[in-house]
């Protein structure tokens, strides 16, 4: 039997239309639909209010980015003139202006950050904008013709006596000097020569559109093919103001790898930094997670879960924001609870439309059910049979974690402002850490906390009034009532720092009698050591300052206690926390290799049919052939003998038929072609190749099963 190629190398199109899921058909599944109908509106409202939100960031982070690129782009040819005359020489540019944006590894964001970027270029600089990736690059006449094609197809850049011209490109030839003959007659004024003088003078204030090429994967192109384009450009550089766009994902250093002197000659570089993406993270954290405006939140596992695929996987935001609105659809569609998630002067409206069956839900939840556990008995019985009762409880509840969440984000920002430059940070250096220690347990009952006490009360005078100007400065003016005091106390206590000077220092008073004692008793060297150092600490006086540094500390350490409670303490937070990371790490974190693996050794946990549902280790010949084969091969050693595999598969397939004796031969031959279909598809996901070291037989690449 041949086995040298495969079945799986053919390639199948498939031309039927491509069937869009819509979320609405899976709500209506649920138990109850009118509930899931309402869950479905409060998750789309959730999600449309937390992306507007979004898009307004990456509007502001945009303009950040692109404004001085734009300003380079528009400038850079302002002298650039059609007349070649010798009034013009001096206007002539011989280098190729070139924006170096250096965009930085986090390359699923690269496709949106450029495709933004063409966009205002079109908007603000020039309709004549090309963007060229590598992949499509193999050659420098594609290179021209991807050039040219996205230049001259552009619909915005004729009128209706041109419309000849975009139906006729193809048969122009791929140049530049086509698309230099274009643009003169396309913006060239013409002038007769008795009005020649005029005509210069007019030509000198009129701006012609720069022609700004995007290369949005720099680093992945040919170093020739990228070499002899700019070469090609540099001569047409008089009568094309050309612009170069180099999107650069490591550092500047790269453009010198990829071309010689000679050509990185022909370029006049300006280097563009774009913001690292954890500057973006980090406003999406700040402004749309760790905030009280949006009552959906993410649970400490969920929370950190995403934090860990963004800083070890891709530093991707995009993928991120993905990953909150697959959390958001998962929240409101597996837990029936969320109905009630909804903005605080939108809640009592939301209870009172509270039907039985979304009371029992939250009767069902764990934190209610503990909460009735610990409740006397005649309450138990009001809030298991009550609803009347049992909405009144459900309104305080939410209301109690609305209130919590307003207090706790300014206090949560002041604790870190206070941590986040001690020493071995031990609450970590981003407000996030902070945040994900609060998530997980009353982060003031942690070591990390105590040990950034224990470093605040050895601080300096300047450091901590620094801290403490600061933490005023966070707290803000527009905070909530019941932290209104909070600025006004701290602010006494630094008018104290200033009066200290006035304070006298006591004297130290040494106590003769307990020395004596001392030294008359008569104990063993530890004991001596450890009664020794009480009498150190007993006999030392504090000075001004260190009381005061003390009561400082002690002022922030009740505060932080008061309103950094851990949200897992109040009843019904599972409606407003999301924390099934499982769920989380299986759609967004998935491992392919085991999915392949589990599908072939129990294939009945996916196709969920009764026929292959049986014990581990079991061979039936219910299963599909693929599988039977996959099990029979973990069975076998480095090399595999194809004709032992293949009795072995027909062993199998055969041992629950009755076959008739006529029928033998034609069993055989179909038998025979499910077994090398299934041989071949296995060779196709990895699992075997073939070998010469050994005739017939195929060698195994993969050990260990599920």
């Amino acid at each position: 039997m041949d086995t040298g190629s495969s079945v799986s190398k053919g390639c199948f199109a498939y031309k039927g239309k491509k069937k869009r899921v819509n979320p609405a058909d899976y709500f209506k599944a649920c138990e109850h639909p009118v509930s899931g109908a309402s869950r479905q509106s409060t998750c789309d409202q959730t999600w449309e209010e937390i992306d507007q939100e979004i898009q307004i960031l990456r509007a502001d982070l945009n303009s950040k980015i692109f404004d001085d690129l734009l300003a380079f782009t528009s400038s850079c040819h302002e002298k650039f003139s059609l007349d070649h005359d010798q009034d013009h020489k001096e206007s002539f540019v011989t280098e190729i202006p070139t924006a170096a944006l250096v965009t930085g590894v986090n390359t699923p964001d690269h496709g949106v950050m450029f495709s933004t970027l063409v966009e205002l270029l079109h908007e603000r600089v020039s309709p004549l904008v090309a963007i060229l990736r590598s992949k499509d690059c193999n050659k420098v006449k594609n290179v021209l013709t991807k050039t040219l094609g996205q230049l001259l197809q552009n619909p915005d850049m004729f009128t209706d006596e041109e419309d000849d011209l975009i139906t006729n490109t193809k048969n122009l030839p791929c140049t530049l000097s086509t698309l230099s003959a274009w643009y003169n007659n396309k913006y060239k004024q013409p002038h007769s020569p008795s009005k020649k003088r005029k005509s210069v003078s007019t030509s000198e204030h009129q701006r012609y559109p720069p022609i700004v090429i995007v290369f949005e994967d720099l680093e992945s192109w040919v170093p020739q093919i990228l070499q002899d384009f700019i070469t090609i450009c540099s001569n047409y550089i008089h009568h094309l103001p050309i612009v170069f766009v180099f999107g650069i994902a490591t550092s500047v250093a790269a453009v010198h790898r990829l071309l010689p002197n000679t050509v990185s000659s022909l370029l006049c570089m300006e280097k563009f930094q774009a913001p690292p993406s954890t500057e973006y993270l980090t406003l999406v954290i700040n402004q749309i997670i760790m905030t009280s405006k949006f009552p959906f939140k993410l649970g400490s596992k969920v929370f950190q879960l995403l934090l860990d695929i963004f800083l070890y996987h891709d530093f991707s935001v995009l993928n991120f924001i993905k990953g909150l609105q697959f959390c958001i659809l998962d929240h409101f569609f597996s837990f029936p609870c969320s109905r009630i998630l909804c903005h605080h002067e939108d809640l009592p409206q939301t209870i009172k439309g509270m039907k039985h069956h979304d009371i029992e839900s939250v009767r069902m939840s764990p934190s209610f059910m503990r909460y009735v556990e610990s409740s006397p008995p005649k309450e138990q019985i009001a809030l298991l049979e009550n609803d009347d009762y049992t909405k009144k409880v459900i309104e305080e509840f939410m209301s109690q974690i609305n209130n919590y969440h307003e207090l706790f984000f300014p206090v949560l920002r002041c604790l870190h402002c206070l941590v986040s430059k001690l020493p071995k940070h031990p609450l970590g250096k981003q407000l996030r850490e902070v945040y994900s220690m609060t998530l997980g347990s009353f982060v003031c009952e942690t070591e990390q906390y105590k040990d950034a006490i224990e470093l605040l009360k050895m601080m300096s005078k300047d450091e901590l009034t620094e801290l403490m100007k600061t933490s005023v400065q966070e707290l803000g003016q527009d905070i909530h009532n019941d932290l209104q005091d909070i600025p006004p106390d701290l602010e006494s206590l630094l008018q104290r720092f200033d009066t200290l000077h006035e304070i006298p220092e006591e004297e130290e008073d040494t106590d003769s009698q307990e020395e004596s004692t001392l030294h008359l008793e008569k104990t063993d060297l530890h004991n001596l050591r450890k009664k020794l150092m009480e009498a150190g600490k007993k006999s030392k006086k504090l000075s001004p300052y260190e009381k005061l540094r003390l009561e400082v500390v002690d002022y922030y350490d009740n505060l932080f206690r008061k309103y950094l409670s851990c949200p897992k303490s109040f009843p019904l937070h599972e409606v407003f926390y999301y924390d099934s990371a499982a769920d989380v790490k299986r759609q967004l974190n998935s491992s392919p290799r085991s999915a392949v693996q589990t599908a072939l050794a129990t294939p009945h946990h996916y196709l969920q049919c009764k026929c292959c549902e049986m014990e581990p280790g079991i061979i039936s010949s219910m299963m599909p052939d693929l599988c039977i084969v996959y099990k029979l091969h973990l069975e076998c050693t480095q090399l595999i003998n194809l004709f032992d595999w293949l009795q072995a598969f027909v062993t199998v397939v055969t041992s629950e038929q009755e076959e008739e004796e006529g029928k033998k031969k034609t069993v055989e031959k179909v038998l025979q072609a499910r077994f090398i279909r299934a041989v071949s598809e296995l060779q196709f996901l990895g699992f075997i190749k073939p070998t010469k070291r050994k005739t017939d037989h195929v060698a195994r690449l993969t050990w260990g099963g599920c």
